[in-house]
C-alpha cells in the first residue's frame, strides 16, 4: 500500500480522520475553488485529474499543472494572501479535504507525513523545473512531444472507469505547459506527433 497521511492516519490517530478529514467526490468540470476564495482546504487526490491553474488579466484560465491522484493542492496560507489559483476536475474525482490547520500540524509533527511532505513538494519542485527548463531550451515539436509523455498514463475516475489523460487535457492546457500557443500546439500535433 502506498504511504499518503490518510493511510498513516487510519493506522496510528483514526478519530482524527472523523474530526479532520473528509472525503468528497466531484464531477468532470466542476471548480473545487477559485479566486477571490483564499482559505482552502488541503486536497489530497484519490481518484481522478485536477487541473490547478489561474487567471490571465483578460480573465483566460491559465493551466500551471494537472495533478493525479497521490499528489495534494490547496493554500497552505504560507504566502501572505498571495493565493489567486483555481483548481478544476479534469475527470470525476474522490478527494480527501484535509483541514488546513490540521494538515500544517501534521507535516511538522509526525516524521512520516513529513517526509511524505518533502518528497511531494520536492517532486513538484522538480516537475515545474523541468518545465520551465522545456519551455526556455526545446523546439516547439519536443516541446508537446515531452507534455504528452508526461501525461500519457491513465487513472481512475471516481465511477472507477480509466480514462487516459492526454484525451482530458485540451489544446490549451498543453500550450500554457509548454509555452507555445494553441494554434503551434495543434499545428505540432497534427504534423509532427500523430502524422
Amino acid at each position: 500500500m502506498q504511504f499518503s497521511p490518510y493511510n498513516f492516519l487510519s493506522a496510528h490517530n483514526p478519530e482524527a480522520i472523523s474530526k479532520y478529514v473528509n472525503t468528497v467526490e466531484f464531477e468532470k468540470g466542476q471548480l473545487l475553488y477559485q479566486p477571490p476564495q483564499r482559505i482552502t482546504p488541503i486536497y489530497e487526490i484519490v481518484k481522478g485529474a485536477i487541473c490547478i491553474g489561474t487567471y490571465s488579466p483578460s480573465g483566460l484560465e491559465v493551466c500551471y499543472d494537472i495533478l493525479k491522484p497521490g499528489e495534494f493542492f490547496g493554500n497552505l496560507r504560507y504566502l501572505n494572501g498571495q493565493f489567486l489559483e483555481f483548481a478544476k476536475s479534469l475527470s470525476s474525482v474522490i478527494v480527501r479535504e484535509y483541514d488546513c490547520d490540521f494538515f500544517k500540524r501534521i507535516t511538522v509533527v509526525e516524521p512520516d507525513i513529513s517526509e511524505w511532505f518533502n518528497i511531494q513538494v520536492v517532486k513538484r519542485w522538480c516537475r515545474a523545473e523541468d518545465r520551465l527548463y522545456a519551455v526556455r531550451s526545446l523546439d516547439a515539436a519536443s516541446k508537446v512531444r515531452k507534455i504528452m509523455v508526461d501525461f500519457q498514463n491513465q487513472v481512475e475516475d471516481a465511477s472507477g472507469r480509466l480514462i487516459n489523460l492526454q484525451k482530458v487535457i485540451t489544446l490549451q492546457d498543453i500550450a500554457d505547459l509548454s509555452g507555445l500557443t494553441r494554434q503551434t500546439v495543434s499545428k505540432v500535433l497534427k504534423e509532427e506527433i500523430f502524422a
